[in-house]
């Protein structure tokens, strides 16, 4: 471990050679979802000795992120396959650098502890929340169609997470689809449960994107911090404990809420793009043009850059 990071340095300080001191390497930014990229990195100690400034950029969920990004806003940001096919479809640049594999997915369908809904087919004629375009978006999709259940005979409302988290407690909504730690928050605080998760239902990958600008002047601080990402998922296979705590201390999510939904977080960061997390993006891609979420059918492969590759 401690060679794979020496070595990974030592790439960002090649590419350096010649351009004068560390101090002059751009500031790299960073796109976030409620902090966590940044959490994991700070426990792991991997925000020591950065070789240039990382400037943070928080986001309660992927969308906004993607926006940013393409208005060039941010250069990097780690966000679902779906939420990147859905600003694909509309139009956005951007390419995904770096991938990672969910060993479990993360995000489920919650109901009412007492409502009358216990399979997904009981969710026709039901109103059913979530973010467009997000992986609460993929995840109703995915489970409809597995459950034999036509999409119109549901209805979606467009919320942000806090809003659908609102109107389900008021009845407003049926379900809420979303993702940890959102849904663990939903299972201790509000008592809801889990009707369907994404497990079993629909694979998913994380897209790690970034810009056309950024991958043209910033390639060594993009390779370093998704190397850097990758040590400290590693770090936290081993300290679960330790990243809920942090998580919690930081972004103020109750612990028990960030002990839950580390718990059963199974994150890979891969060493380089592969065919297999293609396939997965394509099968997403192809899943929401067929249910009418997205107007044309989106290609995805050449929006990967494959040159991006970490020592394994």
């Amino acid at each position: 471990m401690r060679r794979f990071k020496a070595v990974a340095l030592g790439l960002v300080l090649a590419v350096l050679a010649g351009h004068g001191s560390t101090a002059e390497l751009a500031a790299l930014r960073v796109g976030d979802q409620r902090g966590a990229v940044q959490v994991l990195l700070k426990a792991a100690g991997e925000l020591e000795h950065v070789p240039y400034r990382i400037e943070w950029a928080l986001f309660p969920v992927g969308a906004p992120l993607v926006e940013a990004l393409n208005a060039d806003a941010i250069d990097f940001g780690y966000v679902g396959d779906a939420t990147t096919t859905f600003a694909l479809a509309a139009g956005a640049r951007l390419k995904t650098i770096n991938v990672w594999d969910f060993g479990q997915g993360g995000a489920a369908i919650v109901v009412p502890e007492k409502a009358p809904i216990h399979a997904v087919a009981d969710l026709r004629g039901r109103r059913v929340g979530l973010v467009r375009g997000s992986p609460g978006h993929l995840l109703v999709v995915a489970a409809l169609k597995q459950a034999g259940v036509p999409l119109a005979d549901v209805t979606l409302v467009y919320l942000s997470a806090a809003d659908a988290k609102a109107a389900l407690g008021s009845g407003s909504i049926d379900a809420w689809a979303i993702w940890d730690p959102y849904v663990a928050a939903a299972q201790i605080q509000d008592h809801m449960r889990i009707l369907v998760g994404s497990q079993g239902t629909v694979r998913e990958v994380e897209c790690g994107v970034a810009s056309d600008s950024a991958i043209a002047t910033k390639r060594a601080q993009l390779i370093d911090f998704i190397a850097r990402v990758r040590r400290a998922y590693a770090w936290a296979e081993a300290h679960r404990q330790e990243q809920a705590e942090a998580y919690a201390r930081d972004t103020g999510t109750p612990l028990d809420v960030a002990v839950l939904t580390f718990s059963r977080q199974q994150v890979t960061v891969l060493p380089a793009v592969t065919d297999d997390a293609i396939a997965v993006h394509q099968a997403v891609a192809d899943l929401y043009f067929d249910a009418g979420v997205i107007p044309t059918r989106v290609d995805v492969a050449p929006t990967y850059d494959r040159s991006f590759t970490l020592n394994p």
